[in-house]
């Protein structure tokens, strides 16, 4: 089969409430859907989840780039995951970055190849057999500081959450003791600190780590603490702390990785498809970090069901420590259907293609 046609379609994701984190709060999020129709009337969907403060893309960027990306995939065959690693090949040959626009293009084309063999995704690339996989509890700014806080974790533990996450950075004495709250009243808890660059250098970031380290036991990694480009800092910490230090905004794709490993910056990374590229890119960061001894993650960007479906997909191509997955109840514009969640268990698509299928 060929493809006949490609569109981009702005896709705005309203969230039932805004999601603070120290470089950002969201509420309204500027997607982009991807569409591919082939002349044996398959159509494949993705989702482009821009991101300007992680990626640097736009909606406006993704839509201008669309002239250029378009005479790139018409009329190309696409009967084999060789025939897409080959369009993505040459779509990173003439388009420079972006990586959240070619993970959606590249989801939209697994998707097709998926109907088409009539397989979901994580078949076609030689996944494991899993049923589900459990998201971690995400408490963004306003809900940590919350006076209802202890009930909600509560709440998120009898659900099946197995990790509390909490987003930091923004005043690190508060932090300390939402934690030191939460440990007393909860202390066989397992949370997670995802500081998103807020404590921004080495001289910063250490007393405050070494003060956590009170909760090391309870504190399973502190997420990027300092600037991303300080790789010398995220060495230096890790080399110190007695917790984990997770690269996140330091790591978008394999060049990044394998920088971190020779600088001796972290142990442990967060992948995420909109940072590298997506799922293709994605299994060559998995097999260095299995290669290196290096553990690892999947994050998301906050997803429509149409992007957590093609991270579950993920889910089943790596031995992942941990899921940052979108629930449901987070978001207002939801366009699809078919996707299973229960608590905080994400069911793997086994549907052909991506898994879920968008409302008409």
């Amino acid at each position: 089969m060929k493809i006949k046609s490609i569109t981009f379609k702005e896709f705005n994701l309203k969230l039932s409430e805004p999601f603070s984190y120290y470089t950002a709060t969201l509420e309204c999020l500027p997607y982009e859907i991807i569409t591919i129709k082939t002349d044996n009337e398959i159509f494949g969907f993705g989702e482009a989840a821009l991101a300007w403060d992680v990626t640097g893309e736009t909606q406006e960027g993704a839509l201008g780039l669309f002239k250029y990306i378009k005479p790139l995939l018409i009329n190309h065959k696409l009967n084999s995951i060789e025939d897409i690693k080959e369009m993505m090949k040459n779509i990173d040959l003439n388009v420079h970055e972006n990586s959240a626009l070619k993970s959606g293009i590249e989801f939209a084309l697994l998707d097709v190849l998926g109907k088409f063999k009539n397989k979901p995704v994580y078949k076609l690339l030689g996944g494991k057999e899993k049923e589900f996989v459990v998201a971690q509890r995400v408490f963004p700014y306003k809900e940590k500081h919350s006076d209802d806080l202890q009930q909600k974790i509560t709440l998120s533990l009898q659900n099946g959450a197995e990790i509390i996450k909490f987003k930091a950075g923004e005043n690190s004495e508060i932090d300390y003791q939402i934690i030191e709250k939460v440990v007393n009243f909860f202390p066989t808890i397992k949370l997670v600190l995802d500081v998103n660059q807020g404590w921004k250098n080495f001289l910063n970031a250490w007393p405050i780590i070494k003060k956590l380290e009170k909760f090391k036991k309870n504190i399973l990694w502190i997420e990027q603490p300092i600037f991303s480009s300080d790789y010398e800092g995220l060495a230096e910490l890790s080399k110190k702390s007695e917790i984990l230090i997770m690269a996140d905004e330091s790591c978008h794709n394999l060049l990044d990785l394998k920088n971190l490993y020779l600088n001796k910056s972290v142990k442990l990374i967060n992948i995420k498809l909109a940072k590298c590229g997506g799922i293709l890119p994605a299994m060559e960061m998995v097999k260095f970090c299995e290669e290196k001894d290096i553990k690892y993650m999947l994050g998301d960007m906050i997803n429509s069901p149409l992007g957590t479906a093609a991270n579950l997909q993920m889910a089943t191509l790596g031995n992942f420590i941990s899921y940052d997955l979108t629930l449901n109840n987070k978001i207002e514009s939801d366009p699809t259907s078919g996707l299973k969640i229960d608590g905080y268990k994400f069911y793997i698509p086994q549907t052909s293609g991506i898994g879920v299928s968008l409302k008409n």
